[in-house]
């Protein structure tokens, strides 16, 4: 924007925080325009705000989403301190700089007269004694802009919207499509993991099928285990017989549990001799001889005897 449709003012925000100057840099603009349609731009020096403000606002509809920027930002600043005059792009600037930073700034349709620059140096803070003439405009040409960009915006706030939107979307984009990923990838080692141990229960299968069939026979043993133990009969015959004459010999035997009930043989028959027979024996002691037509009858009670001491 040309130097002629401006205002320019000079603010240093230096006592208020880094965060709180832009805020107050942009209230500032507000007060020094405060007609409807007003625009502003601000070019920031550390802590000094340089405000050029466009107080109509004219062809602001027309720029659109294009940003401003004023004309004396895009002249380079001077290498030594002290007052310069520029050409615009209409009319004259006056410019005071001092350590690379912008001081005043006073504009003129057409070169100031001595007395009209000489009111300027002395605004500037420098005596009339030390302005003898005015100087030769010069125009020094476009160059990069010489305020901190940092402080400003890189577009427009429609463009940083859009940038914004763009950026959310594709956030959530990515976001969904990792999940996807995530969630496909979870189904395959769901998948594999499911048919591996299928495979490992097959294989399992008969050894699990062998290991109950163990179980069930280990349990079986061990209830027959906890049985009573009784006596063999093949061991009660030779009990039975062994004290016995040499010409007896068993003719019947019954045995029902701990009851037992042998019919023997022999040529004597005097139950007294029967009953000597066993005397002292701990399983068959407490024998019953009853004698019959055919063979002496032996009772033996066999829990009976091995309980006695």
């Amino acid at each position: 924007m040309p130097r002629a449709d401006l205002q320019y003012r000079r603010m240093d925000f230096g006592a208020l925080p880094a965060k709180q100057r832009a805020g107050a840099a942009a209230l500032a603009a507000k007060r020094l325009e405060p007609r409807p349609g007003a625009l502003a731009h601000v070019a920031w020096n550390e802590s000094v705000a340089h405000l050029w403000s466009w107080p109509r606002g004219e062809g602001a509809d027309a720029l659109g989403e294009a940003g401003w920027i004023p004309e004396s930002l895009l002249r380079a600043p001077p290498r030594d301190n002290g007052l310069r005059l520029l050409r615009q792009s209409r009319g004259m600037e006056g410019q005071y700089w001092r350590d690379g930073d912008l001081q005043a700034s006073q504009w003129w349709p057409e070169a100031p007269t001595l007395d009209a620059w000489r009111r300027f140096a002395r605004a500037c803070g420098i005596g009339a004694d030390a302005v003898a003439d005015v100087p030769a405009a010069v125009d020094t040409g476009w160059s990069d802009p010489w305020g901190d960009g940092r402080r400003r915006l890189p577009a427009t706030p429609a463009v940083l919207e859009r940038w914004a939107w763009t950026a959310g979307i594709a956030i959530i984009a990515f976001a969904l499509s990792w999940q996807l990923a995530a969630q496909a990838q979870w189904a395959v080692a769901q998948s594999r993991l499911d048919a591996r141990m299928d495979a490992l229960r097959q294989r399992a299968a008969p050894l699990l099928a062998a290991r109950e069939r163990a179980d069930a026979a280990r349990d079986a043993l061990l209830a027959l285990r906890a049985l009573p133990k009784g006596h063999d009969d093949f061991a009660l015959m030779a009990a039975v017989i062994a004290p016995l004459p040499e010409d007896a010999r068993l003719a019947a035997w019954v045995r029902d549990g701990d009851k037992l009930t042998a019919a023997v043989a022999s040529a004597d028959t005097d139950p007294r001799h029967f009953v000597a027979a066993y005397d002292g024996n701990a399983t068959l002691a407490g024998v019953v001889a009853t004698p019959t037509p055919e063979a002496m009858s032996l009772a033996f009670d066999l829990a009976a005897a091995g309980a006695q001491p």
